[in-house]
C-alpha cells in the first residue's frame, strides 16, 4: 500500500462583508516548497527517459504556442491537464489620495476598450488531472494556530528586505508564500506598505502583474 500525501492547511477569518455580523472561517492550503522548472526537468531526467534539453525545448515551445494561441482569443485545452483561457479586467487608476482603485463602472457603454487590460490566466483541470492526484491516498493535516496574520512589522521588513537582496523584487503571490496569507490579506498589507507616508517599497505593473521593489534602488 502507498503511503498517504499530507497536505497541509491552516484555517483563516473570512473578511466580513458590510453587514455580516458573525465572524466565518475558510481552510487554505499551506504550501511547503516551490519546485521551479531547472528542479523540475533535473527530476524528470531522474525518472524518465525525457532529458533535460528535451524537457527546456517542449517548454519553451509550449510558453510560445500558449502566448500565441491565447492572445488570438483562443482557449488551450490539453487532453487530460486542463484548459487555459485569458481573463481580462479593468485598468487600476490613481485616486485623489494616490491609492490604485479599480473603477465602478455605471453604464455599459463606460466600459471601452481603452478600460481593459489582460488580468491573468485562468486554468480549469481536466477530470483525469484530478483523478491522477488521488484524492484517496492524500490526508488533510492542520498547522495549528497559523490562522493569525498579524505580523510584526521588524519580521515583515527583514523578511522582505532579505528576499529583494536575492531576487530583487517580489510579487504579491511571493508575498503569499512567504507570509502564508490569503490574497485579500496579502493586497490589505501591500497597499498598506506602499501607502506609508514615507514608504521602503513602491509597485509598478509589468504586463498583468504588480512587482514591488525597495525605494531608491
Amino acid at each position: 500500500m502507498s503511503s498517504k500525501y499530507e497536505i497541509h492547511y491552516s484555517v483563516h477569518p473570512t473578511p466580513k462583508k458590510p453587514g455580516d455580523t458573525t465572524q466565518t472561517y475558510h481552510a487554505r492550503q499551506n504550501i511547503r516548497e516551490v519546485i521551479h522548472s531547472e528542479r523540475l526537468k533535473t527530476h524528470i531526467a531522474d525518472y524518465t527517459l525525457i532529458t533535460g534539453g528535451l524537457f527546456e525545448m517542449v517548454m519553451h515551445t509550449l510558453k510560445k504556442e500558449l502566448a500565441e494561441q491565447l492572445r488570438m482569443g483562443k482557449s488551450v485545452h490539453l487532453d487530460g491537464i486542463g484548459r487555459f483561457s485569458l481573463q481580462i479586467g479593468t485598468v487600476k487608476k490613481k485616486d485623489a489620495a494616490g491609492h490604485w482603485r479599480t473603477k465602478t463602472y455605471t453604464a455599459p457603454d463606460e466600459l471601452t476598450a481603452r478600460e481593459l487590460c489582460i488580468d491573468g490566466i485562468s486554468f480549469v483541470p481536466d477530470k483525469e488531472m484530478m483523478d491522477a492526484i488521488d484524492a484517496d491516498n492524500c490526508q488533510f493535516v492542520r498547522d495549528k494556530g497559523s490562522y493569525n496574520c498579524e505580523i510584526p512589522r521588524g519580521q515583515l521588513l527583514k523578511t522582505l528586505a532579505d528576499y529583494c537582496a536575492q531576487n530583487g523584487s517580489f510579487t504579491r503571490r511571493a508575498f503569499q508564500f512567504l507570509f502564508k496569507v490569503s490574497r485579500y490579506k496579502a493586497d490589505e498589507m501591500l497597499t498598506a506598505l506602499v501607502n506609508e507616508p514615507y514608504p521602503k517599497y513602491y509597485r509598478e505593473k509589468q504586463g498583468t502583474t504588480w512587482v514591488y521593489r525597495k525605494t531608491g534602488t
